[in-house]
């Protein structure tokens, strides 16, 4: 194996390479070989970089001596030129020719000069205007072209366009008038723009300083009327008082020692040499000055400047600050009368305030505290107002009262759909359960299309004047001590502002506005008591006129559950809402008492009382009402269900009870013998006793009336569901075979039995129509004070018959009342 190539670079000779196999020598020869090529190569690139470097060299070489050989012809031809023998020769020749032509060509020049700077004073005053430049250059201008103007009108053949001139200067001096008073009435003008404007006037008008203050007055008041009388913008109230105060603070700063300054700075020099009239490029002043005349050149402008004294311009300032504040009333008055929100005066309340606290040092001597208080009047009067406005909205909803009562359809006014339709059971889910829960409000509380009507628009009244009490609780809740920590402590009109603005202003308006719920409520009162009382009085169909009632009743208690949270706790009962309750219990007792008073008279002429069989106990007594109280209650419930279930409160349930006891009175005080007795047959009720004939007792005739029964059902039909008390059967009771004849009415024993029951009813009744208010007697076993008077009747004859067992029997009887009361209240929950 060979060994490792060296490299052939350190090989000394030839020789040494062969010292290795041949095939490592064709490797070092294939090296070899390689770096050669790559030498070669690096060879090829540097001497070629460095002839292209040869070449830039060589022509720039070529280059400057070009350029040198230029610059050699040029200095060749100056000094050539430069000859003084040449020089001087064409300086005497130009003397020579000043000399002949100055003494003519002066005039014409002069002339030239003057024409040619006068007709360029309109480009410049209309470029600087367009452009937005300085006012007191272009015053400057204009006071050149006057100038000018004058001393040409003054030659013996003035140009022919001289008067066109004169008209164009005219016209921009109107002009630049204008620019100059809209920038001294401008709010946003510094006190350097106003004092460049000031100075423009002067030179323009050539007026004196308390001239320039007379105008800057006049053209501040009138853009304080400007701004405080500008439609559908509250802000220009805050403007225009922003800018009487920033009068104030110019007025106090540039009069008169500022304007002074400006105005003598102006006849420091004369007009023309002035640097900004130099650089007037339009003029060519380096070219025509010198032909202007010296008279033009040195001429300054005349303008007193000390003629206006600190005194005066206070005096002046103070009579102007009275004017403006009294514009400032007026248009603050004009500005709040014809506002209708009162969120948007509260709103320039504060800000007007605001305002007049950051700046009212600027005001003293002006009557400060007069004008505070005219501002603290013109709002409160404004607020009061427009409380007023907002309370006596209420007498809409009177007026949409009225409507409803006099376009009033039976059937439909008074429907609304029933608690579970089709619309509630189809409802979408997906939107929420707010919807749901508005309709099952509605069918709930019977508000139906003209209740939901009136709702609403009580709804916006009130949520109007909620936020009549959010802005009243603002005024309470401002703070003003960030506006009065700049106010010096010795102030006395600011030793009370605080308590002035946060406590007195908004007692005053909640006050106001406490008073109008008041007076709007009573109003509603008195014309809802007058529909009430023509209600009453309304001999037309009771039914009706009890919707109405309900209808009245709905819309009161959506009024009084729902009262402005200032009005809470003062006095909201209604005189009327017991006749409209009473109105109301009537219609829902006619009804059902009319169909008792049939029933009742239909049983007393029954013979016997098949609920005997019924009793319980010992002695036994009854456990059940008769039908025709259970169903009375029943007709009356649904009665008072047809007028709605969400009228009936306490109180006229109460009413209603009351007045059921009092019908029943005449119904139930006629006993069973008493109806016997007016048959007109003579008898008292009980049977002749004569030959074989016996009459039977309670316990008989009931003992047959069930073996009767049992073979064939009781002739007659019963009334609607009468299953207590029946006719007699058909077929006549044996006894030991013989045949016993019908006597003529009920025996003595089935009377008591029918009274018992009938006192048992009363009970029941009672228990049903014990009103809320009642209060139970201390000993009800021996008390019956409070039963209805109608039923001490057949309470007494009760009492005499039972005799010593009356007490416990009594007793008895009210707890099975008592009981069977609690097991069926609730089938009649709008009476329990």
């Amino acid at each position: 194996m060979a060994g490792e190539a060296s490299d052939p670079k350190t090989f000394g000779s030839w020789e040494d390479a062969f010292q290795y196999p041949i095939a490592t020598v064709r490797g070092m020869e294939r090296q070899l070989r390689n770096d050669i090529n790559s030498n070669r190569e690096k060879l090829r690139v540097l001497v070629g970089a460095s002839y292209r470097d040869l070449l830039g060299t060589a022509g720039s070489i070529v280059e400057m001596d070009s350029q040198m050989q230029e610059v050699d012809s040029y200095l060749g031809n100056m000094g050539f030129r430069c000859n003084s023998r040449l020089l001087d020769k064409k300086a005497a020749n130009l003397k020579a020719w000043n000399n002949d032509s100055k003494a003519t060509d002066r005039e014409r020049y002069s002339l030239a000069s003057h024409l040619a700077v006068l007709r360029s004073c309109p480009d410049v005053i209309s470029r600087l205007l367009k452009t937005g430049g300085s006012v007191l250059l272009a015053a400057k201008a204009l006071v050149i072209s006057r100038l000018l103007h004058k001393k040409l009108s003054l030659r013996k053949d003035p140009p022919p366009y001289l008067e066109v001139l004169r008209n164009r200067l005219a016209t921009l001096r109107r002009k630049l008038l204008a620019r100059i008073d809209r920038r001294l009435q401008s709010a946003q003008s510094s006190e350097t723009a106003l004092v460049e404007a000031m100075c423009a006037f002067s030179l323009a008008t050539s007026s004196s300083p308390t001239d320039v203050l007379r105008h800057f007055h006049h053209l501040r008041q009138a853009a304080i009327s400007g701004l405080g009388q500008r439609e559908g913008d509250n802000k220009g109230i805050s403007e225009s008082l922003r800018l009487i105060f920033k009068t104030l603070r110019d007025c106090q700063n540039v009069f008169p020692a500022q304007l002074a300054r400006a105005l003598e700075d102006l006849k420091a020099a004369p007009l023309l040499h002035g640097s900004d009239v130099q650089s007037l490029r339009e003029l060519n002043l380096e070219i025509h000055q010198r032909w202007l005349g010296e008279d033009i050149n040195s001429f300054i402008p005349y303008v007193r400047h000390d003629d206006l004294q600190k005194t005066e311009a206070t005096g002046l300032l103070q009579q102007w600050a009275k004017r403006a504040f009294s514009i400032f009333l007026l248009d603050l008055r004009k500005t709040v009368e014809s506002s209708e929100s009162s969120m948007v005066v509260v709103q320039l309340r504060q800000d007007v305030l605001e305002l007049w606290l950051s700046d009212k040092h600027h005001s003293r001597g002006v009557g400060a505290s007069d004008m505070l208080g005219a501002i603290r009047t013109t709002f409160n009067s404004r607020l009061q107002q427009l409380l007023h406005s907002h309370t006596e909205k209420l007498e809409d909803i009177s007026a949409m009262i009225d409507l409803h009562l006099q376009t009033w359809k039976s059937g439909v006014s008074d429907a609304w759909p029933p608690m579970w339709d089709n619309p509630i059971i189809s409802m979408d889910p997906t939107s929420g359960g707010q919807a749901l829960k508005n309709a099952l409000s509605t069918r709930a509380y019977g508000k139906t299309t003209f209740v939901e009507s009136q709702s609403e628009a009580y709804s916006s009244w009130l949520n109007t004047i909620n936020d009549l009490e959010k802005l009243i609780t603002k005024l309470q809740e401002t703070k003003w001590t960030d506006n009065l920590d700049d106010i010096d402590d010795d102030d006395d009109m600011l030793e009370d502002l605080q308590s002035a603005l946060s406590e007195d202003d908004p007692h005053l308006l909640h006050r106001t506005l406490e008073d109008d719920l008041v007076e709007s409520f009573q109003k509603l009162r008195i014309a809802i008591q007058g529909h009430a009382d023509i209600l009453q009085n309304d001999d037309v169909d009771s039914t009706v006129s009890a919707h109405k009632a309900a209808f009245l009743l709905r819309v009161w208690r959506n009024i009084s559950t729902h009262l402005p949270s200032i009005y809470r706790g003062l006095e909201m009962e209604a005189a009327f809402t017991p006749s409209l309750q009473t109105q109301l219990s009537k219609a829902a007792l006619q009804k059902p008492i009319s169909s008792c008073d049939g029933r009742i008279t239909k049983i007393l002429s029954h013979k016997l009382l098949q609920a005997r069989i019924l009793w319980e106990g010992d002695p036994q007594s009854p456990v059940l009402p008769s039908p025709w109280a259970f169903r009375l209650l029943q007709e009356i419930v649904n009665s008072m269900a047809g007028f709605g279930a969400d009228i009936w409160t306490p109180q006229a349930t109460d009413i209603l009870k009351q007045q059921l006891r009092d019908a029943l009175a005449p119904i139930v005080k006629m006993l069973p013998e008493e109806k016997w007795q007016m048959n007109g047959d003579g008898s008292n009720g009980k049977p002749n006793n004569k030959g074989d004939e016996s009459a039977l007792n309670p316990e008989q005739i009931g003992e047959s009336h069930r073996q009767s029964g049992d073979k064939e059902e009781p002739k007659g039909n019963m009334d609607e569901g009468e299953v207590c008390i029946g006719e007699r059967s058909e077929s006549a009771p044996k006894t030991n075979g013989n045949t016993v004849e019908e006597p003529p009415g009920p025996s003595n024993d089935v009377i008591k039995d029918m009274r018992i029951q009938r006192l048992f009813d009363c009970f029941y009744l009672d228990l049903a129509t014990t009103m809320k208010a009642s209060v139970p007697p201390d000993d009800p076993e021996k008390d019956f004070s409070w039963l209805p008077d109608s039923f001490a009747a057949a309470e007494s004859n009760i009492w005499d018959d039972l005799g010593e067992h009356s007490n416990e029997y009594l007793h008895r009887m009210r707890k099975d009342a008592e009981a069977y009361w609690k097991r069926t209240e609730l089938l009649f929950a709008l009476l329990a």
